[in-house]
């Protein structure tokens, strides 16, 4: 049985799988997770409109303070995003759904509703409150920009607001597409959302200049949710506000979303973080660190993201039936996988980034010095990539098992020690203090990550044995 589940989980579509070559196919039914390609696939589509945006705006603005400003100011509304919404979704969303549905549909999708409908009250009262509060924000956060800038802040910062009560909603729709394997919507909203931006810049620059941008990412993000709603067409479930907060299956989740609130915005945070170390180190530093960081996630993305994502419902499915054989081989291979591709990715994002950023940025305001400044973050980022990478197998296996605190842990220790290397390192190091202190943290995360997840399976074992 545990054989037969495996390979069940973990083959690709058999329709195109069936005509490769014998000794390929094995590979692909044994390694690769079944919708991992369509994942793959999308993302890289995603990565593509992505570079498209990155140019456009390299081109219309170069390395100046106003486009410093503008990634600058989309860093806290996105923080409240994760920990108020996303923070409640990636963990335990899909593991209760799944049990939920397997015994009675109709409560799964009555689940999925009652945390939509929570998401956007909560979002939308938060995004009124950091509206109202942006000046004051920016005379903490952005003190040292002139009256200018942080009038231009609090713009921008208000208008990336609105957007966020849209990516509530469909977050929230993206995690019940999940569950019911409907991978090609849900990856399809991210190429609209980055589309949004550059076709925002590409129209309304001339006369808008930096806000352009700007208004551009609320239309993506209405999109991101359009063709999130569309793909929940292929599903029972169907979008209407509900509150059925006092059942067994919500209070669980809010058991489960409440240590996620304090680890999932650690991201974010770092990201604000560096923006601001960045702004210290210099004029276009925070554009430069950006635009590398938008590299550096490629196989993240790829492999490690949308590989783990693939068998998050296998995994669940596994643990819900106390089959931790099918389990143990499940996380294994996704991690061997995944370990392994990304490796060979890090190799060749350092050796071809001096290349790879003249290509793809240079021109226009993007000059020489710009590109070997941010070519040499990339070089320096690279060395995070397979351990980023590993992160997400890992935590996501840690999920499956209903536990959300280990990785907490994990996430808390990699924070502080990335806070400590960064400002250790800076003054000798500039702005490239930031990826040698991204790839040290990180490897202190997936390490405990690791030694969590053999202690948590060794226990549900012995609990197994003596149940």
């Amino acid at each position: 049985m545990t054989e037969d589940r495996v390979r069940a989980e973990m083959t690709a579509a058999d329709g195109w799988a069936a005509r490769l070559p014998g000794p390929i196919r094995l590979l692909v039914v044994r390694f690769l997770p079944r919708g991992a390609l369509v994942l793959s696939v999308l993302s890289f589509a995603y990565l593509l409109m992505g570079q498209l945006r990155n140019r456009v705006l390299a081109s219309t603005f170069g390395l100046s303070e106003e486009l410093d400003i503008f990634y600058v100011a989309f860093r806290i509304p996105e923080v409240a995003l994760d920990v108020l919404v996303a923070a409640g979704l990636t963990a335990p969303f899909v593991p209760i759904f799944s049990t939920l549905k397997r015994s009675d549909e109709r409560a799964a999708n009555e689940f999925g509703r009652t945390v939509l409908t929570v998401a956007v009250l909560v979002m939308a009262a938060a995004m009124l409150a950091l509206i109202a509060a942006a000046p004051l924000i920016a005379d903490q956060v952005a003190n040292k920009l002139s009256p200018a800038g942080r009038a231009l802040y609090v713009d921008l910062f208000r208008i990336n607001c609105l957007g966020q009560i849209v990516f509530a909603a469909s977050i929230a729709i993206g995690e019940v597409l999940v569950a019911n394997r409907r991978f090609v919507f849900y990856a399809l909203a991210p190429i609209l959302y980055t589309a949004g931006i550059a076709g925002g810049t590409l129209i309304g620059a001339e006369r808008f200049g930096i806000y352009a941008p700007a208004l551009g990412a609320v239309v993506g993000a209405i999109l991101h949710l359009a063709i999130r709603s569309v793909g929940t067409l292929q599903t029972s479930f169907r979008i209407r506000p509900q509150l059925r907060i006092r059942t067994a299956a919500f209070r669980e989740f809010v058991r489960l979303m409440l240590p996620r609130m304090v680890s999932y915005p650690i991201d974010p945070i770092l990201l604000t973080f560096f923006g601001l170390v960045a702004l210290e180190a210099g004029t276009g530093s925070a554009s430069a660190l950006s635009f590398a960081d938008d590299y550096r996630v490629v196989p993240v993305i790829l492999v490690g993201q949308q590989f783990s994502l693939a068998v998050f419902p296998a995994l669940s499915a596994a643990y819900a039936d106390r089959d931790l054989a099918s389990f143990r081989a499940i996380a294994r291979r996704n991690v061997v996988t995944i370990g392994g591709v990304t490796l060979v990715g890090a190799i060749l994002l350092g050796v071809a980034a001096p290349l790879l950023v003249e290509v793809l940025l240079g021109g226009g305001a993007f000059g020489s010095d710009e590109i070997t400044r941010t070519a040499t973050v990339l070089a320096a980022f690279a060395v995070s990539v397979p351990l980023d990478s590993l992160s997400y197998p890992l935590s996501r296996a840690l999920y499956a098992t209903h536990n959300t605190q280990l990785q907490v842990i994990a996430s808390v220790c990699a924070f502080a020690v990335i806070i400590v290397v960064t400002r250790a390192a800076l003054p000798q190091l500039g702005i490239v203090a930031v990826p040698v202190a991204y790839a040290v943290g990180t490897a202190v995360k997936v390490a405990l990550l690791g030694v969590f997840l053999t202690r948590r399976l060794r226990s549900l074992g012995r609990e197994a044995l003596s149940a």
